[in-house]
């Protein structure tokens, strides 16, 4: 029915043609009637009747074929009007979304802070983190304010066998070993327990239309202050991270440091050499290339100056600029490789008149980890400079960035270090670390120092055994040797067997 009114809607929508057609038929029937017409004028009433009646019915079709024109429009319109429907219907369906399991945390957690110098993964604005997709791993969801939530607590507790004195019983640093002629030098073994590891920490994330924000806060309790257990803050950052660059403001590790090298040991100062500074700071890492799971970039930063020098009379340490950092790093899923450069202005200032002297530093590091076989992995690091010695484990606050010489003028001191770990995995739950590293320092014989109790090099080295007994508890044994040579050659050695029992809630 529909297709035959769309066909005589096709030849006349409006029934004109069938009209016209009737009226040539009556016009044709006219001119056959027409003789018979002139013949009698008796039949010409009945002509006129008959064309009346004819245009009647005429009137009546066309009637008609308008009234099927308009069924036949409202028709279509409705046909029409269902088929946009259904097309938007379509289009609004919501797409459904195809999750993957999140990969198993793994069973042996380092000991080791996580780095957070590389950018994570963007999430576009068009897609935040829905109710229906899964969360990060540990991660919980604050309500629908958008923001995610991972707490962490480890309690931690380390059991310290010593031979010797040392002047930290809570970490073992070579330079505190005694030499000989120093007090406490062959003093015999001391015993002591610490829970100062044990850590609080606090990680927030969420979503925007720049990329992927989080604030970081951390501590532990290796403070100044007295007391078991005094607090000290490591981490309260924010950070933005895309697929373009990462800014990171906040109190963090130096950019300097290159956290992914620390080897796994139990003890919490690692090796004697390696370069490890807290403090505020601006850091922006640009991603200058991107090659499938490989990434190059550029870290720089810009932190509090913290210049560490011996005071001398009335002189005290400032820095009239800030520390500066600037690398450049290439990693992959299996190795990474970096090279950093810091860049110090250090001064004294005497407290009573306002004379300053200064002395510029700087300091380069390469560093670099791999992967190797199925669960061993390998680390190195070495360094090199002027002025840096505060950012060196072993000989940090001891005054030796820079020293005054006899004629009065300030000049920084020359350290350098390096060292490497390696760490098999013995089992999926078993695994042993072991690190090497040497630091030496190099004065000028004509600068103003104490020579009999500063230390010229140290020597580190370790070794443990670590059973991730569960996900969220390790059980390690690790000894630790050290030596101490002073400035006028004078020598001691250390030794040291440390126990440690960790529970992580939320590795």
């Amino acid at each position: 029915m529909r297709q035959w009114l769309r066909a005589r809607a096709s030849s006349n929508k409006g029934g004109h043609a069938i009209g016209s057609m009737l009226v040539g038929c009556v016009a044709l029937a006219a001119v056959h009637v027409q003789p018979a017409w002139a013949q009698s004028t008796d039949s010409n009433d009945d002509l006129k009747a008959q064309i009346a009646q004819m245009r009647q019915q005429m009137q009546a079709q066309q009637q008609v074929m308008q009234k099927m024109q308009q069924r036949l429009d409202e028709l279509e319109a409705k046909e029409s009007s269902q088929e946009n429907a259904t097309a938007a219907a379509k289009s609004a369906a919501p797409i459904p979304v195809q999750t993957t399991q999140q990969a198993p945390a793994p069973l042996i957690s380092s000991a080791t802070v996580p780095s957070s110098g590389q950018p994570a993964a963007y999430r576009p604005p068009s897609a935040p983190a829905g109710v229906g997709e899964p969360l990060p791993e540990g991660y919980v969801r604050l309500g629908d304010t958008g923001n995610l939530l991972k707490l962490d607590l480890v309690a931690q507790l380390d059991t310290m066998i010593d031979n010797t004195y040392m002047g930290s019983k809570d970490l073992f640093v070579p330079s505190s070993i005694p030499v000989r002629g120093q007090p406490f030098y062959g003093s015999g073994w001391n015993t002591n327990l610490s829970a100062r590891q044990s850590i609080f920490r606090m990680d927030f994330r969420r979503d925007t239309d720049y990329g992927t924000l989080k604030v970081v806060y951390k501590n532990n309790f290796f403070g100044s202050g007295t007391g078991d257990m005094p607090y000290n803050l490591q981490y309260f950052y924010g950070e933005l991270d895309n697929e373009r660059f990462t800014l990171l403001a906040g109190y963090n590790i130096s950019a300097f440091t290159d956290i992914d090298v620390f080897p796994n040991t139990l003890d919490y100062e690692g090796p004697n050499s390696f370069n490890f500074k807290y403090g505020p700071q601006i850091r922006f890492i640009p991603i200058l290339y991107k090659w499938g799971d490989n990434t190059l970039t550029l870290p720089l930063s810009m932190e509090k100056p913290n210049a560490d020098i011996t005071p001398i009379g009335d002189y005290e340490p400032y820095s009239r600029l800030a520390d500066f950092t600037a690398g450049v790093r290439w990693e992959t899923p299996d190795w990474h490789i970096q090279w950093s450069n810091l860049f110090r202005d250090l001064g004294m200032q005497d407290s009573a008149t306002g004379q300053t002297q200064r002395t510029k530093a700087f300091a380069t590091q390469l560093t670099g980890s791999t992967k190797l076989f199925d669960r061993d992995s390998a680390q190195g690091w070495y360094s090199n400079g002027h002025g840096y010695a505060n950012f060196l484990q072993d000989i940090s606050g001891l005054g030796l960035d820079a020293a005054f010489t006899d004629n009065g003028i300030l000049r920084a001191i020359r350290a350098r270090g390096w060292g490497v770990g390696y760490t098999h995995g013995w089992t999926d739950t078993l695994s042993s670390s072991a690190s090497w590293g040497y630091l030496r320092i190099s004065p000028s014989g004509n600068m103003i120092l104490d020579r009999d109790e500063l230390p010229k090099s140290t020597k580190f080295a370790s070794l443990n055994l670590a059973w991730q007994f569960s996900q969220r508890a390790m059980l390690g044994i690790e000894y630790l040797w050290g030596q101490n040579i002073s400035l006028i050659d004078m020598r001691g050695q250390g030794q040291r067997v440390q126990t440690t029992l960790r529970y992580d809630l939320n590795p």
